[in-house]
């Protein structure tokens, strides 16, 4: 007669002598590990006291471990704040608001100032230069854009082998003060050019620009009279024809570059030689 346990017992024999394989198996593969001292999957991370007990005899010491690398942590994001989304003033803003009044204006500009800048007048004249002059007209220019030159001028954004040296001996206070005197001088009058037949290459620049060379109106910026529009757009009539023939060519070499967008030194490249003495010539008109 057959024994009914015996396939349980021969079952249960089998899966204890596979697990003995299994556990056999791993503490091989574990053994192992610690030996050859390259840690398997599964196994705790490696520290320096493990590393230097399983390191074979004559092997170099690990490094020790950089406290600094415990300490790094991601900078967390800067909260934002109002003034993140104001724009800063310009260095010419700030000048002008040192305050300066208009009447020290009026003494430097007549007189120079008490720290050895020479008086204004001397090369500017009192209102409209003389045609062939170098030296711009002043009265009728804005306040801003004076204090824009004479801030350049003495940062050195802007050179001129006489009006640095001057700037540089201003004080902000002087500079504001010049500026806001020359800012309430009314410009010279400009006598209407007669009409002509056929306009000149310098007053169509002025009013249409040159689409084919990509040359913009002169009026968008300056204002279709030339009278100047907004506070750093000057007014270019009555100026004197070899100013505005200088600037053009200082813009077009690059030796000016205090046009902060650089957009007179792109409009002057493409500029000739005869469009720069045209412009100079429309500009250039006598009151």
């Amino acid at each position: 007669m057959s024994n009914p346990l015996k396939p349980l017992g021969l079952g249960v024999g089998a899966a204890v002598a596979a697990t003995a394989v299994f556990v056999g198996i791993m503490h091989l593969a574990f053994s192992t590990s610690l030996i050859d001292g390259n840690p398997r999957a599964g196994d705790a991370p490696a520290t320096p006291a493990t590393t230097a007990a399983t390191a074979p005899p004559g092997s170099p010491p690990p490094p020790a471990p950089d406290p600094s690398a415990a300490q790094a942590r991601p900078a967390a994001p800067r909260e934002r704040t109002g003034t993140d989304f104001v724009v800063a003033k310009a260095r010419w803003e700030t000048v002008l608001d040192q305050g300066g009044e208009a009447a020290n204006g009026e003494k430097i500009a007549s007189a120079g100032s008490a720290t050895g800048a020479a008086a204004c007048v001397t090369c500017h004249g009192a209102q409209a230069a003389t045609a062939a002059s170098s030296f711009p007209r002043l009265a009728g220019l804005s306040a801003e854009y004076i204090a824009k030159q004479l801030t350049d001028y003495k940062d050195g954004t802007r050179a001129h082998p006489i009006m640095s040296g001057i700037a540089k001996t201003l004080s902000e206070a002087d500079i504001a003060s010049v500026a806001k005197y020359y800012g309430l001088q009314p410009a010279p009058a400009v006598q209407a050019a007669a009409a002509a037949d056929q306009p000149s290459a310098g007053a169509r620049l002025h009013t249409g620009g040159d689409m084919e060379r990509a040359l913009p109106a002169c009026a968008n910026c300056h204002g279709m009279d030339a009278r100047g529009a907004g506070p750093l757009m000057p007014g270019l009539f009555v100026q004197p024809s070899a100013y505005i023939a200088a600037q053009l060519n200082a813009f077009r070499g690059n030796q000016r570059a205090n046009d902060d967008q650089g957009e007179m030194r792109s409009f002057a490249s493409r500029l000739s030689d005869s469009d720069i003495a045209s412009l100079a010539d429309y500009y250039g008109l006598r009151p």
